[in-house]
């Protein structure tokens, strides 16, 4: 039985050490291939033979035609949907599967590193005392009694509420399906996603997207938020309007941003977001930890070792 990591990602080679492989040893053959391939026929070549496929980035229906053996793809990632056609794998009984969870905690500890550059304005202060400005009065405010209002409480939103619970926060949380007795341990209350939008002093976003999130916080939402609030996004840009934060942001409507996630990524130069003051941006880096990266490929692994043992785990087809 042959497994094949045809776009090993060089970044991730140290990762995948021999106590990792070890179990997918045990039962296969692997062939790991370091970068992405150049051309479809590359990527033909390095998979035709494959009876499953650890993958890192896309592929093409074209190549998944042309590997006769193939009978599972783990997909290192948790959105195996916009890298993988799911409809057409399924049809050839092809089972895709995902990495749920790996970063919740990489992705809300760099949530709450944002609020906290935000509430004592780190980011400013940082820039004066370089440029040689000592300059004490760029106020801060404590993090604990203030509210925050979580969109979403899935495994990063739950985490997410535990930073802040333990930093005396008060939790208010929206989500599509809320579960009384999960918020009751959290010590979060469920509220409507408008109710949350005027209450919060800080609006975090933790939801996945999808066509029913799409634009789920426009103009009319985010002007919903209470006077000085503030605004923290590591979740994708696409549920956010962003020129409506934008304007929001310059009219002091809303107080200031923690952003990791763009609606074109690397970010583009004229984006209105770099010339804000009130902003902390980061380069879509809330996930990547080496900790997270090496709980992604434990899972992805195991995704493949269970699945030859007939437990089908993480299957998103």
């Amino acid at each position: 039985m042959l497994i094949v990591y045809p776009d090993a990602d060089p970044q991730f080679l140290d990762i995948l050490t021999d106590d990792l492989l070890r179990p997918l040893k045990q039962i296969a053959d692997i062939q790991i291939y370091e970068g992405r391939p150049k051309t479809q026929d590359e990527f033909i070549n390095r998979v035709k033979d494959a009876d499953g496929i650890l993958l890192g980035w896309s592929i093409p229906n074209e190549v998944i035609m042309n590997c006769p053996k193939l009978k599972i793809i783990s997909f290192t990632g948790i959105g195996a949907s916009n890298f993988v056609d799911l409809n057409y794998t399924a049809s050839l009984g092809i089972t895709v599967t995902n990495t749920p969870g790996y970063a919740d905690n990489a992705v809300a500890e760099h949530t709450i590193s944002l609020l906290f550059s935000l509430a004592k304005n780190i980011h400013q202060n940082h820039l004066n005392v370089s440029r040689g400005i000592w300059d004490q009065n760029y106020s801060s405010f404590e993090l604990r009694g203030k509210t925050i209002g979580l969109i979403g409480l899935g495994g990063i939103g739950h985490r997410m509420a535990e930073l802040c619970k333990a930093l005396g926060m008060k939790i208010l949380c929206w989500t599509f399906n809320p579960n009384r007795e999960r918020g009751h341990k959290l010590d979060l209350t469920f509220t409507s996603l408008e109710e949350l939008l005027k209450t919060a002093d800080i609006v975090s976003l933790h939801i996945p997207f999808t066509n029913q999130t799409r634009n789920l916080l426009g103009k009319k939402e985010l002007s919903l938020m209470k006077q000085g609030s503030f605004f923290l996004n590591t979740s994708r840009a696409e549920i956010v309007d962003t020129s409506s934060l934008v304007e929001l942001l310059k009219e002091g409507g809303i107080a200031g941003a923690g952003i990791d996630v763009y609606d074109e990524e690397p970010i583009k130069k004229d984006n209105p977001l770099l010339s804000l003051s009130n902003v902390v941006l980061s380069p879509h880096i809330a996930f990547n930890t080496p900790e997270a990266s090496r709980e992604i490929f434990s899972i992805a692994i195991n995704n493949l070792v269970q699945f030859f043992s007939k437990n089908y785990l993480n299957v998103v087809n």
